[in-house]
């Protein structure tokens, strides 16, 4: 890890802070900044490490780069854009995952995390979302196998960093999702945001072992 990307992690963090306090208070200025500023130094901080594989590092930054674009989507709720840049983001993850070797044990504990996420989450988001619109409903079905496959992959690297990573990733979306279609979910927004930061973080750290 280069000096230039542990600076860019402690921006994360600080950028982090400011954001989660920001949403707690519901300082709607603060967090405009704050958010993408927290992407925007993780993305630094991929591209200032040495990475086990450059491959694996350009897919990862994609992915980052499209959770940026995210994130200002749907701070100003434009929510199927921005769904959709997410979407492709976890394609970017996915393509990183998929260029490590898989390990067969992990990819079972993966497929078996997902199926107690689904079983808890996809039915009321799914029906949820499907009463908005079939259009939404339909977007968040994709969303929803996307992201099954970067858990069920992210599994199958067998590093910690991805696992915790993945599963963070997995558990803020379903919160968010939740507190959208259905109810108030719990911990509410500021739990949405500290999970997907410290889950992008987490596979950003992963990248100097990842080949």
């Amino acid at each position: 890890m280069t000096a230039a990307a542990w600076f860019a992690l402690a921006a994360a963090a600080v950028a982090a802070g400011f954001d989660w306090w920001a949403v707690g208070r519901d300082r709607r200025g603060v967090e405009a900044v704050a958010k993408p500023a927290v992407l925007v130094a993780l993305i630094a901080a991929a591209a200032a490490l040495t990475p086990a594989d450059g491959a694996v590092r350009t897919a990862m930054v994609v992915g980052l780069t499209l959770g940026l674009i995210g994130d200002v989507l749907l701070f100003l709720d434009w929510f199927i854009a921005g769904a959709a840049a997410f979407l492709l983001g976890h394609v970017g993850y996915l393509v990183a995952f998929l260029l490590v070797p898989q390990h067969t044990g992990t990819l079972v504990a993966g497929a078996v995390l997902l199926g107690v996420l689904l079983s808890v989450v996809a039915r009321p988001v799914v029906a949820g979302a499907g009463r908005r619109s079939r259009v939404l409903g339909v977007i968040v079905v994709a969303y929803l196998a996307v992201l099954g496959a970067v858990v069920v992959f992210g599994f199958g690297t067998a590093n910690p960093l991805v696992m915790a990573g993945v599963t963070l990733f997995a558990g803020s979306d379903a919160l968010l999702a939740y507190g959208r279609f259905v109810g108030p979910a719990p911990g509410g927004r500021v739990a949405v945001h500290v999970t997907y930061h410290v889950a992008q973080a987490l596979l950003v750290l992963a990248l100097p072992a990842l080949a």
